[in-house]
């Protein structure tokens, strides 16, 4: 058996004993702390820790956005403030995607911007702003209620928030419904102190947040939250790759399927390795190196001793498929 190959064989069953995905303290302390602040209406720092930018957001539930909270992003923020809505909120409110391109599966979606319909100003003020953001966190807005084009970006995230995609757009979002503050989260890129001509990177966006005295919480946090919450009543087993035994569980929530494959003691220390399924391995693999791909990398977590590969399921994603060269071959 070759070392791919070793990967794709099933292990033994076993019971599980303990939450295989509980979240440390620290990130639950985090991500509690950031929900409750959100309720309250008062925004954080959210950084994307899982790719290799790390950039810190100010994050804010949109549905309570007020002028001083947008004034405040503003002065703080490139200015570009945004809200990511869930893909069927997008749909219901008519923000279709400015770009249809899936030649890249799994790049952020962003949608058409937008203004309130009521708004007397230009649309561009910290009041105008705000009283849009609000309206775009607002379960029950329609969408003859805004304007297009507009000032307020909307980011289109996945309906499974960070289970379908590890983003900062669906990591902040799946904040505000933890909230229960609305179906709508307000962010925007923090200026770095130290240049102005930057971002912030984790390390300042954790000390600007400790200044302002607001939490601060990362994206792999709120996935470790989310895995430690959800429904992981799947099979597991486990696998032995390179002499390591891996905890193996299919775990589901709502539309979103996954399997993790978990090396070491708390996982959740270090921002997971994301698989997706990919349809074209499966039926022409000479042409795909995802199996490849995937191998290393659970070669790898053997080889240091610890690590949490997260395989996302078809079920969990967007159509990825079209305009591929299998897809062109196998749809007439």
């Amino acid at each position: 058996m070759n070392g791919t190959d070793e990967i794709f064989a099933t292990g033994e069953n076993s019971q599980l004993e303990g939450a295989l995905f509980s979240a440390g303290p620290h990130q639950t302390d985090a991500v509690d702390d950031a929900v409750s602040a959100l309720r309250a209406g008062r925004p954080v720092v959210l950084v994307d820790d899982t790719g290799q930018h790390s950039c810190g957001e100010l994050v804010f539930a949109a549905s309570l956005a007020t002028t001083s909270l947008v004034s405040f992003a503003v002065r703080h923020t490139s200015g570009l403030l945004q809200v990511a809505l869930a893909r069927h909120d997008a749909d219901r409110l008519e923000l279709p995607p400015i770009s249809r391109d899936r030649s890249t599966p799994n790049t952020p979606e962003y949608g058409v911007a937008v203004d309130t319909a009521e708004s007397t100003g230009t649309g561009i003020s910290a009041a105008d702003r705000a009283r849009t953001i609000a309206l775009l966190g607002d379960p029950t807005t329609t969408a003859q209620q805004f304007a297009r084009p507009g000032h307020v970006l909307t980011y289109r995230a996945h309906d499974a928030g960070v289970l379908g995609r590890l983003d900062a757009g669906e990591a902040a979002l799946d904040l505000v419904r933890l909230a229960g503050a609305g179906t709508g989260a307000a962010r925007a890129c923090l200026v770095s102190d130290a240049d102005t001509t930057t971002i912030q990177r984790l390390p300042e966006a954790r000390a600007w947040a400790h200044r302002h005295d607001l939490p601060a919480v990362t994206a792999s946090a709120v996935l470790a939250h989310r895995l430690a919450r959800g429904d992981r009543r799947a099979s597991a087993f486990q696998l032995t790759i390179r002499g390591r035994t891996f905890d193996v569980v299919r775990w589901r929530d709502g539309p979103a399927e996954i399997t993790a494959l978990a090396l070491g003691g708390d996982v959740t220390t270090e921002p997971p390795i994301i698989h997706d399924e990919c349809l074209q391995c499966l039926f022409d693999p000479d042409a795909c190196r995802c199996r490849a791909e995937l191998a290393a990398s659970l070669h790898s977590i053997a080889d240091r001793g610890h690590g949490l590969v997260l395989y996302r399921h078809r079920i969990a994603l967007p159509d990825t498929t079209t305009g591929s060269p299998l897809a062109e071959r196998l749809v007439p």
